[in-house]
C-alpha cells in the first residue's frame, strides 16, 4: 500500500512539474522563432525600402515598417542598452510571456547592473544569471553582479510574465501591454513584436513616459495577420517607457484576464488553517519535552507489535506481537518444507498477561493446538488486534483532554493542498487548465499527508516513507518558487513538518504515556548505537538473547543493523522457531528466513 502511494504521488508531482516545465521558456520560444521569421522577412523589406529616396513617406494602407537608421555613436561615452529586441507572445486568458534580448556596450568596469521590470511581472528571470530583487521607489528591479566586473558588449536575456494586462470595456476588451519599463539607461534602437492568440481587425495606439500619446510619431508600426511589430526611430531616453493599447471584441480573451481573488483566497485560508494548527496543538495537543537516555531493556509492558502505534501513530504489527508471544513460551512457529507458517500452542495464556492478549490469543487457536499462518481466522485477528490495541495504549498513553492528532494535522494537509493550487494557477497551462488546479489540490494534499508523516517514518527506519516526504517537502518548495507563491509555501512546508514531528506519538500524554514513550525511544536509541562488543557480550551471556531483541529491531526498522552486529557468529537453535529444511545457524540465515516467514504471515492479513 506504502509503494502504491508513493508511486501515485510521484506521478502527481510529475504531472504538476511538467505543464510548470511547459510554461517557462520553452513554452515561449516557439513563438519566439515564428516572430524572429516575421522580422526577417520585414528586415528585408526594410533593405529595399532604405534604398528609395528618403521623401517617401510610411504608407500605412501596405503597413510597411520602415526602421530609420541612426547614428549610435553620441552613446560611445556611456554605458548603454545599443539595441533590445521584445517579443510578447499573448495567451488565449490575456497572460504575456515576454523575452527581452539586450546587447548592453559598458563603458569602463562596473561591479553590477540592474534591470527593471513593469509592475504587475511574475517569474522575473535574467536567463543564465544569478540576480537578486530590489526595490526603489516603487520599482522592482533585478540585479546581476559577478566577480569579474563587467566590460565591453555583454548580451542579456529577460524573461518575465504578466497576467493582469486586460480589462473588460463596454461590448469590448482592452489590452494594455507594458512594453518597456523604467531603465536606468539609455536605449539606441528598440524594436518590439507581438503576438496575438488570433487575428483581429482594430488598430492599436501607443503611449511613452516621454512623449505620451505623440510617441506614434517618433514609431514604425506594422499589423498584420496575428503580429504587430514596431521599431522606435530615436534612441530612447533613460526612464523612458512604452505601452500598447489594443481594443478587441469582446469573447477575444478568456477566463479572468489576469490576476483573480482566488489566490489571495486561498492563501489567506491556508495561513488561518495554519494558524489554528498551531493554536489547536498550543492548547490540546502540547508535551514537555522528554529526555532521552539509552535503555538496554525493551519499554516496560510493551510488545514488539505495540511499537509503530507508539512511534508513529501507526497500527500495530499483529505479526510481531504474535513473535512476542512465542519468545514468551505461548506458542511455536513452524515452517514447512512448501513454506506455509503453522503455529502451535505450547500453552495457555494466563492473567499474567493483558487481558487483551488472553482474548486474543484465545481467538487464534479456538479449541485446537494449531493455527494456519494462511486462514481466515489468523486475518480476523489480526484485524481484531488492530483495532484494540490501538485503542488500549490510547486510554493509557493520553489525558481525556486531549485533541486530536488528525485534526491539527488535516488542517495542515488542506493548508498545503491550497498553497499548491495558488502555485498552479501561475504555471498550469490554459487548456485543461481547471483540470491541472484539482490535480493540484489533491497532489498538494497528499503531498501534506507524505510531509506529516516524514519523522514517524523516520523513527519506524521506513526510508522509503521517509524519502517520499522529503521530496514532498522539496517538490512543495520549488512548486512555490516557480509559481511565486513561495511566501505561502515556505510556512505551509515548515508548519506541517513541525504539527506532524510534535503529533508522531499521539496526543496529550499523561505522566505514565510520557514514561513509556520515553523508555520506547530510550531503547530504540540504544539498537541505534549499540556496539558489536555489548551484543557479542551479552551473546554469551544470554544464548537467546538475539532471538529476544530481534523482533524488537524489526518492528523500528533497524533489524538489519542489528544482525550485522553479529557477523558470523554461530548462534544457539532458536527456541521458539523451527523450519522443515531447519534453521540456518547465523545471525544472517536466520533473518533471512524470520523475513521470509513474515512476509508470508503478512500476506495473510492483507488478502
Amino acid at each position: 500500500m506504502k509503494r502504491l502511494f508513493a508511486a501515485l504521488l510521484v506521478l502527481c508531482c510529475l504531472t504538476i512539474l511538467l505543464p510548470a516545465a511547459l510554461a517557462t521558456e520553452p513554452a515561449a520560444e516557439e513563438t519566439a522563432e515564428e516572430i524572429t521569421e516575421v522580422m526577417t522577412q520585414e528586415s528585408a523589406e526594410q533593405t529595399e525600402q532604405t534604398e528609395q529616396p528618403a521623401a517617401e513617406e510610411t504608407d500605412s494602407s501596405d503597413q510597411t515598417v520602415v526602421i530609420t537608421e541612426r547614428d549610435l555613436s553620441v552613446l560611445d561615452g556611456e554605458t548603454a542598452i545599443r539595441s533590445m529586441e521584445v517579443t510578447v507572445a499573448m495567451d488565449e486568458a490575456g497572460r504575456a510571456t515576454v523575452t527581452q534580448k539586450l546587447e548592453m556596450r559598458i563603458v569602463g568596469e562596473v561591479e553590477e547592473l540592474r534591470f527593471s521590470f513593469p509592475d504587475g511581472a511574475k517569474r522575473t528571470q535574467i536567463i543564465g544569471r544569478r540576480s537578486k530583487v530590489e526595490r526603489e521607489n516603487g520599482v522592482r528591479y533585478l540585479v546581476v553582479s559577478q566577480k569579474e566586473k563587467f566590460t565591453g558588449t555583454q548580451t542579456f536575456e529577460l524573461y518575465y510574465t504578466m497576467a493582469d494586462v486586460v480589462s473588460e470595456g463596454e461590448e469590448s476588451q482592452v489590452l494594455n501591454l507594458p512594453l518597456l519599463s523604467l531603465q536606468d539607461y539609455r536605449i539606441g534602437k528598440y524594436t518590439f513584436a507581438v503576438a496575438m492568440p488570433e487575428a483581429f481587425t482594430t488598430t492599436p495606439r501607443f503611449a511613452s513616459g516621454y512623449y505620451n500619446d505623440l510617441v506614434a510619431d517618433v514609431m514604425t508600426v506594422r499589423v498584420e495577420d496575428i503580429w504587430v511589430v514596431g521599431a522606435m526611430n530615436e534612441i530612447i531616453r533613460d526612464n523612458d517607457t512604452l505601452t500598447m493599447n489594443l481594443v478587441v471584441p469582446e469573447g477575444y480573451f478568456v477566463g479572468s484576464h489576469g490576476d483573480s481573488s482566488m489566490p489571495t483566497v486561498m492563501n489567506i485560508l491556508a495561513m488561518a488553517l495554519l494558524l489554528l494548527a498551531v493554536i489547536y496543538w498550543l492548547r490540546t495537543l502540547r508535551n514537555p519535552g522528554l529526555k532521552i537516555r539509552a535503555r538496554t531493556l525493551p519499554p516496560d509492558g510493551v510488545n514488539p507489535g505495540d511499537l509503530p502505534f507508539l512511534l508513529s501513530g501507526g497500527t500495530m504489527d499483529f505479526n510481531l506481537l504474535v513473535s512476542h508471544w512465542a519468545i514468551m513460551g505461548y506458542l511455536s512457529i513452524y515452517v514447512s518444507k512448501s513454506g506455509h507458517v503453522i503455529l502451535r500452542r505450547r500453552m495457555d495464556m494466563g492473567n499474567e498477561r493483558r487481558r487483551m492478549e488472553q482474548k486474543l490469543f484465545a481467538m487464534l487457536f479456538g479449541d485446537g493446538d494449531t493455527c494456519d499462518g494462511a486462514s481466515v481466522r489468523y486475518k480476523r485477528v489480526g484485524e481484531k488486534a488492530a483495532q484494540v490495541v490501538g485503542r488500549y495504549w490510547s486510554k493509557r498513553l493520553f489525558v481525556r483532554s486531549s485533541g486530536s492528532p488528525v485534526l491539527a494535522r488535516a488542517m495542515c494537509w488542506l493548508a498545503c493542498a491550497f498553497s499548491t493550487l495558488v502555485a498552479m494557477d501561475a504555471v498550469a497551462p490554459v487548456k485543461g487548465h481547471g483540470f491541472f488546479l484539482l490535480l493540484a489540490l489533491v497532489a498538494g494534499a497528499a503531498m501534506g499527508i507524505m510531509l506529516s508523516k516524514v519523522v514517524g517514518a523516520y523513527y519506524m527506519g521506513d526510508w522509503l516513507q521517509t524519502g517520499v516526504g522529503a521530496a514532498s517537502a522539496l517538490v512543495l518548495f520549488v512548486l512555490g518558487i516557480v509559481g511565486e507563491n513561495a511566501l505561502a509555501m515556505i510556512p505551509t512546508i515548515g508548519v506541517t513538518l513541525f504539527i506532524g514531528a510534535q503529533t508522531c506519538h499521539g496526543g496529550m500524554r499523561c505522566e505514565y504515556g510520557d514514561e513509556v514513550i520515553r523508555q520506547t525511544l530510550g531503547f530504540r536509541r540504544f539498537l541505534r548505537h549499540v556496539s558489536e562488543h555489548h551484543v557479542l557480550q551479552m551473546q554469551a551471556r544470554d544464548p537467546q538473547y538475539f532471538y529476544k531483541l530481534l523482533p524488537y529491531a524489526e518492528a523500528m526498522g533497524l533489524g538489519k543493523r542489528f544482525v550485522d552486529l553479529f557477523h558470523d557468529c554461530r548462534l544457539e537453535s532458536c527456541q521458539w522457531y523451527e523450519a522443515a529444511r531447519g534453521v540456518p545457524g547465523t545471525a544472517a540465515a536466520f533473518y533471512d528466513h524470520y523475513c521470509d516467514t513474515l512476509d508470508m504471515l503478512d500476506l495473510s492479513l492483507k488478502k
